[in-house]
């Protein structure tokens, strides 16, 4: 069993990972593996840059670094659906997964900084990248988890851990961008097949979805019995109430609560995700394959000239009621 898997979303941005590798200190070759998931375009460019990077190493590529050829849906997020899938499929877990977009580690380029242009955050740098002046160091992770079998979550958070408050009550945490560190065990125990079927079935095209999703990927997480650690201050806690407590008893501040916009988006996916999630298997299998057949159509154009010709032999109704899923009918809009 590998020690760590360093999980890497990518799509066109490759030598912002590979430039800022050393930023991972104690990466072992023999122990620990990198799986980037690869969404771009031009996917054979990418490969050739990661094997330029094997190379200087003295790797092999498919051995110490993979690169995995994606469909090109739903950013990060659907990449992170594909990689526990496919863990589930494989079944070759290691025991501690890093996973993040491919920009967390890159504090200089264009695309870690927000546009001059944008409103009170021009020039600054994203809050889903890794905080200043802290390395990655897997020893340190390695020794943290094995230490304490509490800690279920590692992060770095330039932001601070979020907290997302939901108008029925209940809180959670999540990281910035849902770049952090989980125990494998933790990450197949929350995220079960039911539950990455009802996320593709609830997929749409949007950003909005890949929002809820960071929001949502931590709810799965903030469970009893699981810490999250924070690498930048070495504090770990539980929950949003034993966090508040510790920034009482300590004064001081170590998380940031959620933009109120992201209350009505996330109950609108979650009023979605929870009806997929009580259909049966079958039914939600096919909510799968419709949502990303219809995210597909209407990327291609197609869907307009589609709906011509079923009104043309007379299957308006069919069409309306295409055009009723798209809407969001089947999806408990």
């Amino acid at each position: 069993m590998n020690r760590f898997h360093i999980v890497v979303f990518n799509y066109e941005r490759i030598e912002s990972f590979l430039k800022n590798f050393d930023k991972i200190r104690n990466f072992r070759p023999l122990e620990d593996r990198i799986l980037i998931f690869d969404c771009s375009d031009n996917h054979q460019s990418q490969k050739q840059a990661a094997l330029r990077f094997v190379n200087e190493k003295g790797w092999t590529l498919g051995k110490e670094i993979q690169i995995i050829s994606r469909k090109n849906w739903g950013i990060d997020q659907g990449a992170r659906i594909d990689y526990l899938s496919r863990l589930r499929e494989t079944g070759d877990g290691p025991r501690y997964i890093w996973q993040f977009q491919e920009h967390y580690l890159d504090l200089h380029s264009h695309w870690s900084v927000w546009p001059e242009e944008t409103p009170k955050l021009g020039g600054q740098l994203k809050n889903d990248t890794i905080p200043d002046n802290v390395e990655m160091d897997l020893d340190e992770c390695e020794r943290i988890y094995a230490e304490d079998p509490a800690v279920s979550i590692i992060y770095a958070d330039r932001g601070k851990l979020g907290i997302f408050s939901h108008e029925d009550g209940t809180e959670w945490f999540y990281a910035g961008g849902a770049n952090f560190s989980v125990r494998t065990a933790d990450a197949i125990e929350a995220f079960r097949p039911d539950i990455l079927n009802s996320y593709k079935a609830v997929y749409d095209g949007t950003y909005e979805w890949a929002l809820f999703m960071e929001l949502d990927i931590g709810r799965q997480l903030t469970r009893t019995g699981r810490d999250w650690y924070d690498l930048v201050t070495h504090h770990q806690t539980s929950n949003p109430l034993s966090l508040r407590n510790l920034e009482a008893e300590k004064q001081i501040s170590l998380h940031q609560s959620a933009e109120p916009f992201y209350h009505p988006l996330y109950c609108k996916y979650k009023r979605r995700f929870n009806a997929v999630l009580c259909e049966s298997p079958v039914w939600r299998k096919l909510h799968v394959f419709l949502s990303l057949w219809y995210v597909d159509l209407l990327a291609s154009g197609s869907i307009r000239k589609l709906k011509r010709v079923l009104e043309w032999m007379g299957l308006a109704l069919l069409a309306k009621r295409m055009r009723h899923y798209l809407a969001g009918v089947l999806r408990q809009e």
